[in-house]
């Protein structure tokens, strides 16, 4: 028998990934108890002390048998333990992992004692001490076992997981240690042991080799030849073929061609219990990013291997040509599916462009459709996991479809539009997005195209097709295949649709504009707002939100001039009200910007044409607010009260920038990346722009608009700042509103919140308003501009929704 693999003894398992975060939790859990519920955790403790009378009579002396037993006993059970299983090596990780544990417990004392609160400290000290006890062996012990393995692989572990608890639980009682000191310990001990456990590896009890022989045994095979696919540098061995390595490319797990002593050649996907923590995190991550893909409810390894091997039969049953599961095994951590091997076939990819003919594409179609008619879906179709039969007649191609490893039964229409999706792009990077629109429509019909339109874009795409359409010779393939659908479909709706919940930008937005807010709050008096919003005229609030709703108006002026189509004004200005709603969850000016293109893209305009006429909005809006400013500074003479605050230092501060801006311009890749950033802009408006200069109306009338947007802010500004009694000159606010402007449009929260109220009132209190008022005008100007639009943004948006405007 002739066995090729390559086995990994330590693996880094994802599972030790999540108890570290888990366990930095609890630490962070059990120092806000210590810190907030002192009165608690010295109660339950006084409780806990009211038995020890009586546990003294049974133990004489209890605190040596806690040192005893955390000091002597449990270290010699693990090294003995360990010896006798002949690890060494785990002996000096388990010990170095002790040494680790007792340092980072020095320093987090050292720490504590330094900057830790009164409340905190007195929570770690046991009664009758003067300061806090971290016992640092406790630490240790903790690591120890940690780095000595799994608790459950073990009754070694087990058990002395249980005498540490026990000691510990002797220690509280009498006195030696407090309950979140005990728990800080031990969870300081388990951070040690993790992160090394993580960072050496563990010991993998997977099956290799004869162990896998043995396991392939049991499930009823008897192999001649085992050979690894999924190795690189495995794949010149001859029983590897295209097949084989395109298979190894898809499959979750490990990949084995197998040769049975009946020469039968079977391929063999070996999952691996270590990695399942890691695959069913994955598909977690993707089921709550994505709406519509929701994940296997796959808990154990035996539980993931069984819903594959469902899938797959569930196609072959449908009449899919896929390859049966012929029979699954486990051995170890390790659960082995045997699949039939698809004869005499190549991947997809490897076909020669020229050799694809419309009958291979209408194949492929064929299989999908099947498959859909079924209620099964795939969820991951690239050119590796379609096969093509080699020895099948030119008119007639066989088509294999595999690696059902993401696929469900019973799906939903999302999931199968998706499917659709996929095979669209694929065949696109492959024959051109002309061929393979023309296929889809000629075998799926027009509806289920036009329903997968929207879904062309890269994130529900595999890896393996994105490469593809990034390396075709067609540029910008599914724009293409997008504009091919129209042409044949002129009604259909083929702008993206939205089917991402959330994304890394998402998640940082919202850290962002929780830390701005919990700025502003450190510092935001209740009692001191309260009183100045009661001394605030309630007239000049009711301008300001005139004010604010002007804004609007000015908004849908210039995306009415700058509209290539005619769109009835009542719809623009209902469209501006409703990017009120939807600021809650985007940074500024990205909601306008989104909804004025959906706004043009339902009206039928091209993608490429709405984007650059939303473009030209943004653009216009900042020409006419920085030439409104210039304008407003050479008219008003500078009379105002910041006529004085830009003093001298902040004009040094202006020029050193500037200076700065120019020296980083001279460098050639700065320069680049500037070219970068800005020319995609100029080309998408510049051919936008000179179609409106040849209409002088609908120039002044987008620049008029804009105008009006920004006075109708600084207007806003200008009323929420007399409605309590101040004054400043109108350049001065107009300063003011572009700075807090430009804030909010560079710092990713939802409306730029927290960055608008901390830049306009630090502008305000360095015009000389006290802190306080400052920060109540900015607050009622929010309120004016901000959060009291939302409501009306609300029916603005259901309004839309329910007439199809957006």
């Amino acid at each position: 028998m002739r066995i090729v693999d390559e086995p990994e003894t330590r693996v880094r398992r994802f599972t030790d990934v999540i108890a570290l975060l888990a366990t930095g939790l609890g630490i962070v859990l059990v120092l806000l108890i210590a810190e907030f519920a002192l009165g608690t955790t010295e109660g339950l403790t006084q409780d806990i002390a009211s038995i020890s009378p009586l546990l003294q009579r049974l133990l004489v002396a209890p605190v040596n048998i806690f040192t005893g037993i955390l000091s002597v006993v449990i270290p010699t059970i693990m090294i003995i333990d360990l010896l006798v299983r002949r690890e060494p090596r785990r002996i000096i990780e388990a010990l170095g992992a002790a040494m680790i544990a007792v340092i980072l417990t020095l320093i987090v004392a050292l720490v504590l004692l330094e900057w830790g609160t009164p409340e905190l400290q007195d929570s770690l000290t046991p009664r009758g001490w003067e300061t806090l006890q971290l016992p640092a062996y406790v630490a240790a012990i903790a690591a120890l076992l940690t780095a000595a393995g799994r608790r459950s692989t073990r009754r070694s572990l087990s058990v002395s997981w249980n005498v540490l608890w026990f000691a510990l639980a002797i220690a509280v009682i009498f006195g030696v240690v407090t309950i979140p000191a005990a728990l800080l310990t031990v969870l300081l001990g388990r951070i040690a042991g993790l992160s090394l456990r993580y960072w050496v590896g563990s010991t993998a009890d997977r099956a290799y080799g004869e162990a896998l022989v043995e396991g392939l045994r049991r499930a009823g095979f008897e192999p001649r030849t085992l050979v690894r696919a999924d190795m690189s540098h495995l794949t010149t061995q001859p029983e590897l073929d295209a097949v084989t390595a395109a298979l190894a490319r898809t499959r979750e797990g490990r990949v084995y061609a197998l040769t049975t002593v009946q020469q039968h050649h079977l391929l063999v996907v070996a999952l691996d219990g270590d990695q399942q923590a890691a695959g069913f995190a994955s598909r977690l991550w993707t089921s709550l990013r994505l709406r519509g893909i929701d994940t296997r409810a796959d808990v154990s390894l035996r539980q993931s291997a069984e819903a594959t091997a469902l899938v797959s039969h569930a196609a072959r049953v449908a009449g899919v040509r896929t390859s049966r599961v012929l029979g699954m095994g486990q051995i170890r951590d390790t659960m082995l599916l045997v699949y039939q091997r698809p004869p005499a076939a190549r991947p997809f990819a490897d076909v020669p462009d020229d050799e694809v003919g419309d009958d291979l594409l209408d194949a492929v179609w064929a299989e999908v459709g099947r498959a859909h008619r079924a209620g099964i879906s795939h969820r991951r179709l690239d050119a590796d996991t379609v096969l093509v039969g080699v020895d099948s007649p030119l008119d007639e191609p066989t088509i294999w479809l595999t690696s059902w490893e993401m696929g469900e039964v019973a799906t939903s229409v999302l999931a199968q539009r998706i499917d659709v999706a996929q095979v669209l792009a694929l065949t696109a990077a492959k024959v051109g997005p002309e061929r393979a629109v023309e296929s889809a429509f000629r075998s799926l019909g027009p509806s289920q195209v036009e329903q997968a339109a929207p879904l062309l874009q890269g994130i529900v795409l595999p890896a393996g097709t994105r490469a593809a359409l990034k390396a075709s010779e067609h540029p910008k393939v599914l724009e293409a295949v997008r504009e091919q659908i129209l042409e044949r479909s002129p009604d259909a709706e083929v702008s993206s649709e939205n089917i991402t919940r959330f994304g890394w930008r998402t998640i940082a937005t919202l850290g962002l504009g929780i830390f701005a807010v919990g700025f502003v709050a450190v510092k935001f008096n209740t009692q001191q707002f309260l009183e100045a919003v009661q001394q605030a005229n309630p007239w000049w609030l009711l301008v300001g939100f005139g004010w604010a709703l002007l804004t609007f108006v000015g908004a849908a002026l210039a995306l009415a001039a700058f509209s290539p189509v005619r769109i009835p004004f009542s719809r623009v200005l209902l469209t501006q009200v409703a990017a009120a709603y939807i600021s809650v969850a985007v940074p500024a000016g990205v909601g306008p910007a989104a909804l004025n293109l959906r706004l043009l893209t339902k009206r039928k305009v091209q993608t490429p044409l709405a984007v650059a006429t939303v473009a030209l909005v943004q653009v216009s809006s900042v020409v006419v607010t920085i030439v409104g400013l210039v304008v407003l500074t050479l008219g008003s003479g500078s009379q105002g009260v910041l006529a004085a605050l830009p003093s001298t230092s902040v004009l040094i501060g202006l020029a050193v920038v500037a200076l700065v801006a120019a020296a980083a311009l001279s460098v050639p890749r700065l320069r680049a990346w500037a070219k970068r950033r800005i020319m995609p802009t100029i080309r998408q408006t510049w051919p936008r722009l000179t179609q409106v200069i040849g209409q002088p109306w609908r120039l002044a009338l987008g620049l008029g608009g804009n105008l009006l947007l920004t006075i109708g802010f600084v207007g806003a500004f200008h009323a929420s700042l007399s409605a309590f009694g101040r004054e400043l000159p109108l350049i001065d606010l107009a300063v003011l509103f572009f700075v807090g402007n430009a804030v909010g449009a560079a710092v990713p929260t939802p409306g730029g919140l927290g960055a608008v109220e901390l830049a306009l009132t630090t502008g305000l209190t360095g015009a000389g308003l006290p802190y306080a008022l400052a920060l109540s005008v900015v607050l009622v100007y929010r309120l004016l501009t901000y959060w009291l639009r939302i409501p009306l943004g609300y029916v603005a948006m259901k309004y839309l929704e329910r007439t199809g405007e957006l």
